[in-house]
């Protein structure tokens, strides 16, 4: 495919990556409220409500993996758009708690087609060697989802209501997602696994022995699904832990709002870097950053410039770990079969994802905002383990 091709799906990507994680994973952290009070809802049964499409996300992964394999990353991003778009409209009409999980179930069924791994499978096809950068550049964009969905949904919830800005996202899920995933996202790779083949035909290409591949598979499915869990707890709780050692509103904000600068400067940073280092070389100081950004929340003193720097730290480390859950597989396991490898990767860490939010809110209400940093932690070095394991695994095999 011509660098000019994949320049313009990597921009349409971009694109719908903004949409999709806007008006899907992000939306509750806007409308949770609006809803809760418009349905007459607690609104912890509308967080629910995102939970259980976290759940569903999870329990699908695997299939909509498997079927992008054999049918084509545009023609099945497309559908999920379409279903996106429905969950959401449902929600919108929604007088009650039936049809609000009803709309989530079809959101969370669309959520992993329509999101990362069905963006980086479509690159895996369409960019062939240059995988790899086309990922980093598709996040990039992506990092920019609640920056422009949380302003947009504020505006829209104040000035239309909670019912129109749901519409309005249905719409945009609609058009332009479903046309430029139809248009730009690519088909079946010309030799698709076989069915029923799915990864154990696949190890017989891989980097790695069959019985070390299997191995290797067991520890970036532990690694990724203990990120999945602390990106989610710090996702839903990264202001309620600020606030709980005693910062200031106005602290607590301005120090959150470092997250998504410190994603996307460490993705432009990896970018720069992937000339001179493997995804398999980078992949463990990424996902070093992450238990050195809990010490440094737990050992420095509590004061706003400590805060700040535990932010960034973990901004970096997650926006490094978006791209090294792309890439990483690609790396070790090679590209057949890879958007199925996705999905069983994804399945355990959605499920994490889910569970995540009201596990550390009940420790911290419990125990302190320090015990909830302290879990995280230890979930950090289990992850950071795992991923340099693989590693092991793959400088052994070479």
């Amino acid at each position: 495919m011509s660098s000019r091709s994949v320049g313009a799906a990597i921009a349409a990507l971009g694109v719908t990556q903004i949409v999709g994680w806007g008006t899907t994973h992000y939306m509750s952290a806007i409308l949770a409220s609006s809803i809760a009070d418009g349905l007459g809802l607690s609104p912890t049964t509308v967080l629910g409500g995102f939970s259980w499409g976290l759940l569903v996300a999870g329990a699908s992964a695997r299939t909509s993996g498997r079927l992008m394999d054999r049918h084509g990353a545009g023609r099945v991003m497309m559908l999920a758009s379409i279903l996106a778009a429905a969950g959401l409209l449902v929600i919108s009409l929604a007088q009650g708690w039936p049809a609000l999980f009803a709309g989530w179930t079809l959101i969370g069924l669309a959520m992993r087609s329509i999101l990362y791994d069905g963006a980086f499978a479509a690159l895996t096809v369409l960019a062939g060697d240059g995988a790899r950068r086309a990922i980093s550049l598709v996040t990039l964009f992506g990092g920019f989802a609640s920056s422009v969905f949380w302003p947009i949904g504020a505006w829209l919830d104040a000035t239309l209501g909670w019912r129109a800005a749901l519409q309005v996202y249905a719409l945009v899920n609609l058009v332009p997602c479903a046309l430029l995933h139809a248009r730009f996202a690519g088909g079946p790779r010309r030799h698709p696994v076989g069915a029923g083949a799915g990864f154990e035909a696949g190890t017989a290409h891989a980097r790695l022995p069959p019985h070390l591949a299997r191995r290797a598979l067991a520890l970036i499915a532990l690694g990724f699904t203990l990120h999945a869990f602390i990106n989610s707890a710090i996702g839903a709780h990264l202001v309620m832990l600020l606030g709980g050692f005693g910062f200031a509103t106005a602290v607590v904000v301005s120090t959150a709002s470092l997250m998504g600068p410190a994603q996307v400067v460490a993705r432009v940073a990896e970018m720069s870097l992937q000339r001179r280092f493997s995804a398999v070389a980078v992949a463990l100081p990424s996902i070093a950053l992450m238990p050195v950004a809990f010490v440094a929340a737990l050992a420095l003193p509590t004061q706003p410039w400590a805060a700040a720097l535990f932010v960034m730290l973990y901004g970096c480390a997650n926006g490094l770990m978006t791209i090294v859950r792309g890439v990483l597989p690609l790396a070790v396991f090679g590209s057949r079969g890879y958007a199925e490898l996705l999905g069983r990767i994804a399945g355990p860490g959605m499920l994490a994802a889910a569970a995540a939010p009201v596990a550390l809110s009940a420790l911290v209400e419990a125990a302190g905002p320090r015990a909830g940093l302290v879990l995280l932690a230890a979930c950090a070095v289990g992850a950071l383990a795992s991923i340099a394991a693989v590693v092991r695994l793959v400088r052994r095999a070479a």
